[in-house]
């Protein structure tokens, strides 16, 4: 539920506002730091992911396709994703009274993530920035602004990172600990791997072509629905899931890499919220497979 100190109508006017002085700072803190620690300044990644088909827990089905781009330079990135929606027995939805409750849903995220060492023995610490936006149709009270500060320590081979991350939406302030420990280096030959929130990731590196991985992540949005939408007008729909997923990363060339994957999604929830930004509703989705491609190019 929203805050009462940091309601929809108050998020509509500093979101932007907070959003401007954090990726300020992140710029002119990003302008004093080397480059990005993967050793490339750019690179651009495109996206697909086909979701399974999956009941709903008051009846019908839906099955999701997903397809995004996203670019960085150094510090700073931009990413967009369009998820596609195939609705089946509508009638039977616990929402959308018998149509489509909706067909596509878009994510636009504005990024700067920053890190150096504070030249403490093995002491470092990490920052980033964000403004999101998720909607139907209408981008308007659609944006959201996030940030993640913390430490990190080098001891030993591992890479400790603590922190917490905070994001502040039209339906509600959120925060979260960010926390992992990284063993190796994914470039290196042999394992490697990250153990934390929101993401784990094993990693073993056959060749300097092959790398399988095997991992879990967290994942969600919040989008903005129409004005006239079927399920509530001016609303919000806020996803939830885990993902969890077998990868086989194949690099050809130097800084191109193709992604393939196989995954499952559990733990999936949607929950609708009024204009307002108050949670009306929740519903269970079932579990579903996924087939999920990338590829990366960095120069």
């Amino acid at each position: 539920m929203t805050h009462p100190i940091f309601s929809a109508k108050r998020c509509r006017t500093l979101c932007p506002h907070l959003a401007a002085l954090l990726l300020g700072a992140a710029l002119l803190l990003g302008a004093t730091l080397p480059a990005h620690a993967e050793g490339t300044d750019f690179d651009a990644t495109v996206t697909g992911r086909a979701i399974g088909e999956a009941d709903m827990d008051d009846g019908g089905s839906v099955a999701v396709t997903e397809t995004g781009a996203s670019l960085r330079y150094r510090w700073f990135g931009i990413d967009y994703l369009n998820r596609s929606y195939d609705w089946s027995d509508t009638n039977d939805l616990p929402f959308g009274h018998g149509s489509d409750p909706w067909e596509q849903l878009h994510l636009l995220r504005l990024r700067a993530e920053i890190s150096d060492q504070l030249g403490l023995g093995g002491l470092g610490w990490f920052a980033g920035a964000g403004l999101t936006a998720g909607w139907e149709e209408e981008m308007d009270d659609a944006w959201g602004v996030s940030g993640t500060a913390g430490l990190t320590w080098a001891v030993g081979g591992v890479r400790l990172r603590g922190g917490v991350g905070v994001s502040a939406h039209p339906i509600g302030v959120r925060a979260m600990p960010v926390a992992a420990a990284d063993w190796g280096n994914q470039r290196d030959l042999g394992f490697s791997a990250t153990v934390g929130i929101p993401e784990t990731m094993l990693r073993y590196r056959t060749s300097d072509i092959f790398s399988f991985r095997l991992g879990g992540r967290m994942d969600g949005g919040t989008y903005r629905l129409a004005d006239d939408s079927p399920v509530e007008r001016e609303g919000y729909m806020k996803t939830s899931s885990v993902t969890l997923g077998g990868y086989i990363d194949v690099t050809p060339l130097d800084d191109l890499t193709l992604t393939l994957g196989a995954e499952y999604l559990t733990r999936r929830e949607m929950t609708v919220y009024n204009s307002d930004g108050e949670e009306k509703d929740s519903y269970d989705v079932d579990d579903a497979p996924a087939l999920f491609l990338r590829l990366r190019y960095g120069f």
